[in-house]
């Protein structure tokens, strides 16, 4: 059906092409072509402490969902359980439109797969963030910019794509966009349907504490899961201007969101005096269904033209969701989990520029966090369902954070100097009502911490500069990771919250050197105290719980070098990033070996061809090496994609064919140290794919600059029930 779907959008495209869209415009051609600037837009973009990469400038990348093209920046790894690596650093935080998404684990995961490529159009890999931004994120930040229509007049933007393997999946995206000399009003819609197939299998020998391999307990699993999704997104927003200084906004968007899935997982146990046991059979059927709300009220006022500015903005997060499971095994459970957040934010910056040499940057911040959520499971005995009070509960959070930042700016003949202090205070308290396995449990915690910023840029002739960055950041614990609930995936595998889980604080140093924005190197450094990472517990029973826990430290050294449009030919454009990261995680004194070190080797190539006017074609691809992260080890793991394009539509339009993970070769693969526990895991998911699609532009008007906006709820992303 899905299939089905697809194509007759795509033909619903065309044929509305030749009707419709074919029309001769209304307004005279000879006016927009007075504003057209006919120059190439560039895949990356590359500034200090920053790397922007132009999704539309690529066609491979600009293809698939969000997740497909996070996972194919330089630099960016994503798992799928939503850990989020950059420059070989866990820890990124995800923002979109400079709001931090409000998802982690696997409901991230799903929010990316469901969000189409087509609605993105640049995207902000910032490794040291200004004091603006929250200090949370101790790899640095990823931007996700969305596309927004600056011409005047009326914009409509259409997009549609199908693509195929094992299974179809398809996108429809729609925005349009109304602007005059004071006001803007814009609309987008999107949609997505898929089925996916996921599959892994599961090796664990759980050792006695001699550690004697003959009397290890060996587990095997092999697990399929088929999943059927659906995603509603929507943005509404309008702007205004009340006079020519100030700009008042009011935006909303939202995501309506369901999932189905069936898993099956069969385990076999075989112990040092048995043979193996008879295949243990796990059947898991869960629906979940997401409802999320967020509304902005912002302003924005200039001052003087030398840009002095105010902006201000009030911001409301809904959250809603509820899970349905039924697992079949040696036991038949029943759960109902549900639960929702409200999250109130409201901030307010100054910049003020005293002279063309000093410039002062300040603003304050706070944010409201209220969770609640209750897992209800019944067990089958006989006919009747019985309460299951010992996996039940009840969890309540509340967080306040208040932050205040100060930064000056200092800009000399040679060099540029960027100093800042920013504070954060943080109260939370959560309580979770009891059991018959577990009391009722209150915690709490109050914490302030100094956040300092530097970055010192000297500039040399011809464009070139040497940049040195200095930034502390921090991790908080994301609200599920708090959450003592215990969480069934099959008979030997429970997931469940640490409420003694502590921050963890990095320090990060950078010295980099720019060539004319075409060519960049930079070494780094950072040390993390009470590293936060998954731990794998053998507790009995043969059930391993996943718990996240600190440790004492974490070390990352490495060098990266990009270039950007290297041109070898007249018609072959080449982008190269390479990197080497060698990170030491410092265990606990149970663990077998003290210390996981790695050094890693990451590669990313883009190859852009263009054959004509019209026809461009891209070959791309990316290499990560084997690479430590808490008690695992990464195995490496590569792809390649192509693509070909042809503009229609008298450059209106454009239609392109694209595969990605041509070899099938991304195949995650994980080795798992434990104090009494070794494991392997080897995942495969519908990475490989050929597809589809067609989009077509139509604008009306003239071009202008777009307005100054960054208002967010940037506490958003720790949210995950």
């Amino acid at each position: 059906m899905e299939k089905c779907y697809g194509w007759m959008l795509l033909l619903w495209l065309t044929n509305f092409s030749g009707s419709v869209l074919g029309q001769t415009d209304t307004i005279a051609d000879q006016k927009i072509q007075e504003v057209v600037v006919i120059a190439k837009l560039p895949p990356v973009e590359m500034k200090p402490g920053k790397m922007t990469y132009h999704v539309d400038a690529t066609i491979t990348q600009s293809q698939g969902s969000l997740f497909d093209v996070l996972s194919s920046l330089p630099g960016v790894i994503l798992q799928s359980d939503g850990s989020v690596y950059l420059n070989g650093k866990t820890g990124a935080n995800i923002m979109m439109d400079s709001k931090l998404t409000y998802l982690s684990g696997h409901d991230l995961v799903s929010f990316l797969k469901a969000t189409p490529a087509g609605m993105i159009d640049k995207i902000d890999l910032i490794s040291y963030p200004s004091t603006r931004y929250d200090a949370s994120g101790n790899a640095g930040i990823i931007d996700i910019r969305t596309k927004k229509i600056m011409r005047k007049g009326m914009n409509l933007s259409l997009n549609g794509s199908y693509e195929q393997w094992r299974y179809g999946t398809g996108f429809g995206t729609a925005s349009l966009n109304m602007r005059t000399n004071k006001f803007n009003f814009y609309l987008s819609y999107s949609y997505f349907q898929s089925r996916t197939r996921h599959k892994f299998i599961a090796n664990r020998n759980i050792f006695p504490p001699s550690w004697q391999e003959q009397e290890a307990i060996r587990i095997e699993q092999d697990s399929y899961r088929f999943r059927r999704n659906c995603s509603n997104y929507y943005r509404v927003g309008v702007d205004y201007q009340i006079s020519d200084k100030t700009i008042i906004g009011f935006s909303t968007n939202g995501n309506l969101w369901n999932d189905l899935e069936l898993g099956d997982v069969s385990s076999l146990v075989a112990s040092p005096k048995t043979e193996w046991k008879s295949p243990l059979r796990t059947l898991n059927n869960t629906h979940r269904s997401r409802n999320n709300f967020t509304a902005v009220l912002s302003l924005t006022h200039t001052f003087n033209p030398d840009g002095g500015t105010l902006d201000a903005s009030a911001d409301c997060l809904r959250y809603r969701f509820r899970e349905d499971q039924l697992l079949h095994s040696k036991d038949t459970l029943r759960g109902i989990m549900n639960g929702s957040i409200h999250l109130y934010s409201g901030q307010a910056n100054l910049v003020w520029p005293f002279s063309k040499t000093f410039t002062l940057r300040t603003g304050v911040k706070t944010t409201f966090v209220s969770i609640g959520n209750g897992a209800d499971n019944n067990r089958l005995q006989g006919s009747l369902w019985n309460p299951a009070r010992e996996i039940s509960n009840d969890f309540k959070y509340d967080e306040n954070i208040n932050a205040a930042y100060t930064q000056l700016d200092v800009n000399l003949a040679s060099f540029q100097i960027e100093a800042g202090l920013r504070m954060e205070n943080t109260q939370i308290e959560g309580m979770q009502s009891g059991s018959s396995s577990q009391r009722d449990s209150t915690f709490k915690n109050q914490y302030l911490h100094l956040f300092p910023t530097l970055s010192l840029q000297y500039r040399l002739r011809n464009g070139n500069s040497f940049v040195l960055t200095y930034g502390k950041r921090i991790i908080r614990p994301n609200y599920r990771d708090l959450n003592p609930f215990i969480y069934i995936f099959d008979d030997y595998t429970y997931e469940q919250g640490n409420t003694m889980l502590q921050p963890e604080l990095t320090d990060n140093v950078e010295l980099a050197y720019i060539h004319k924005d075409l060519f960049r190197v930079g070494l780094q450094f950072s040390y993390t105290r009470d590293a936060i990472i998954k731990s794998y517990l053998d507790k009995g029973s043969y059930r391993v719980y996943v718990t996240p826990e600190n440790l004492s430290s974490h070390l990352s050294v490495g060098t990266q070098i990009s270039t950007s449009q290297l041109s070898i030919t007249s018609f072959w454009d080449l982008n190269l990033s390479a990197s080497f990261t060698y990170n030491r995680y410092r265990l606990p004194d149970n663990y077998q070996t003290d210390v996981n070190k790695r050094l890693t080797a990451s590669t990313n190539l883009s190859n852009q061809f263009s054959l004509s006017k019209n026809w461009s074609v891209e070959l791309s691809g990316f290499y990560n090496g084997k690479m430590a992260m808490g008690q695992a080890i990464i195995s490496p793991l590569w792809q390649v994609n192509a693509g070909i394009q042809k503009k229609i539509w008298n450059g209106k339009g454009t239609i392109q064919l694209f595969a990605r993970d041509v070899f099938h070769s991304n195949v995650s693969k994980i080795s798992i140290q434990a104090p009494n526990l070794l494991g392997h895991i080897k995942e495969w998911q519908d990475n490989a794919v050929i597809g589809i699609s067609v989009s077509y532009r139509l604008n009306r008007g003239l071009e202008v600059k777009e307005s100054h906006r960054k208002n967010s709820i940037n506490e958003s992303k720790r949210i995950n029930l």
